[in-house]
Parts: structure tokens; sequence; C-alpha cells
């Protein structure tokens, strides 16, 4: 049975090394594949134990105790894509599609991926120390440190957008982003104080505040060529004819910086047609036109 869960371990891995060359190609949503890598990791462990892994998870997770670190430092990569049953796995990957779709097409693939592993680290040091300092010895899984940190950078970055978030049980857009992450912050910080569960809410809370901390060293500025490409984008307007475009060109015309609005314009660019003639339509200098020659 031992060599089976080693077999495991090293499938686990395996996902975890193609995981991070698929997200080094940037060619995909890193929200959906950090999805998909923590579910394929769960349900493979689920299938070959018929159950609870812990084998899995002791191989994979990071202990408290950071002495560990200098012989197993992977840990605490490879802790990010463990969890312990079900509702872990589809809470934590809930909050990863609520917060990190929205937030991955407002900043980027590149500045997402930079705040989801640093705060997910970061994250896991401030548990580990947390509980060195109260004695304790856990091993950490999961990957909430790092959802966490997400979710300090939406806050920091869009706290006035409204997105789709969990209000408690409810699932809802009616408020700004700012209102129900504070609330979530405000819950995690008296359960810190006052829960004695095994829950890492140290590991959330210093993901959260890197996540702050990250998202305003990495926060989008632009460069002057990247200003270029995001000019007179109104001539796009007439073209967004469906209420997804218009809602992917309002978010492009009130974007704070040149990259959110890059990364707009490039959207709405895959989706609108050349009215004249139905072909794709690209840019061209300050403007517009379509794949065919016709002027926008």
């Amino acid at each position: 049975m031992h060599d089976i869960m080693e077999t495991v371990s090293w499938i686990a891995f395996a996902i975890i090394a193609a995981t991070l060359v698929i997200l080094a190609l940037r060619k995909h949503s890193p929200t959906m594949v950090l999805a998909i890598s923590n579910c394929l990791i769960f349900i493979i462990g689920m299938i070959e134990s018929g159950g609870f892994n812990a084998t899995l998870l002791t191989e994979m997770g990071f202990r408290s105790d950071l002495s560990y670190f200098v012989n197993e430092p992977w840990t605490i990569i490879t802790s990010m894509f463990a969890h312990v049953d079900p509702m872990h796995l589809i809470f934590n990957m809930l909050f990863l599609l609520v917060v990190g779709i929205p937030l991955e097409s407002r900043i980027g693939k590149e500045r997402f991926i930079a705040i989801y592993f640093i705060g997910g680290m970061i994250g896991t040091v401030v548990f580990a120390v947390t509980e060195t300092m109260a004695g304790g010895h856990a091993l950490l899984v999961g990957a909430s440190g790092a959802i966490s940190a997400l979710m300090g950078a939406m806050l920091l970055l869009y706290p006035r957008e409204k997105i789709m978030f969990f209000l408690g049980p409810l699932l809802t857009d009616r408020f700004t982003v700012r209102v129900p992450i504070l609330v979530w912050f405000a819950i995690q910080l008296l359960l810190f104080t006052f829960d004695d569960s095994p829950v890492a809410y140290a590991a959330h809370l210093g993901g959260f505040v890197a996540g702050i901390g990250i998202a305003w060293l990495l926060r989008p500025g632009g460069t002057k060529s990247e200003r270029k490409m995001t000019d007179g984008i109104s001539s796009l307007k007439a073209l967004c004819n469906t209420s997804a475009l218009r809602e992917m060109y309002d978010y492009a015309e009130n974007a704070k910086d040149s990259v959110t609005r890059k990364i707009w314009v490039e959207r709405i660019l895959k989706d609108v047609a050349c009215p004249e003639c139905g072909a794709a339509v690209k840019r061209k200098g300050k403007g517009f036109v379509c794949t065919k020659g016709h002027k926008i």
C-alpha cells in the first residue's frame, strides 16, 4: 500500500509540474488551469485510497515546523494543491472561480500568477510562524492562502466594482467588491482570534495582506507602447451590439490604467465583426479596420 501511495504522490507532483509549465506559457486561463489541477489531484488521491488519503496529504503538505522547509522546500508549492476532503476542495474552488476569473481579466495572466503563488507562499509562512510561536505543530494543505491573496488584490485594485461574490451563503453582485471582502476579512480575523479549530486562518490573513502588498507593487501602469495601443477606442463602441460586448466596452472605457484597458480591447476584438462584410476587426495605427481592409 505504501508503494501505491508513493506512486500517487509522484502522479500529483507531475500534475503540479505540468500545471506550472502551462501557466508559464500563458495561453490559458490561470484560474481554470489551477481549478482543474486541484480537482485532478484530489480525485486521483480519492480513487487510490478509497477516501481520505493521509499519505498523499503528508507528502504534499507544508509542516509548520520551519526546520522541515530546509529538507522539503517544494511543499510550500505542493501544499497549495492538496485538500483534505470534498467540502475543503469545493469551497476553495468556488472562491477561486468567483474571484479569479474577474481578476485575471483585469490585471492579466502574469500579475495574476505572481499574486497567487507569492501571496500563497507568504500566507503559508505566516501560518508556520504563528503555529511555532504558539508551540503547535500542524500540516498545512489547501489553496486558501493563495485565494485570499487574490481577494486582497481585488480589494486594493477594484474596490468599487461589482462582481458575483459570496455574502454569507448568497452569491450576489448587488454590492461593490469591498463590502463582501471586508466582511470576509473581519470574520477571518475573529475566527483566528477565538476559534480553536484546525482551519488555517493565519494563512488566510497572511495571504490576504500579502495580496494587497503584491498587487500594489505590481499594479498596472502601462508602458508608452501599451498606452498607444489603447488610444481611440471609441470607434469600437458602435460594434459592441450585445450586452456582453457593451459590458466589456464599459470596462475598457472606464479602466483606471492602460494595461487593463488593453486587455478588454483585445477581448472585444475577438468577438466583434466588421459591419460591412462580417470579417474580424484588428488594430491599425490609432484606429481599427476589418481584416479585409474596410475602415471602422
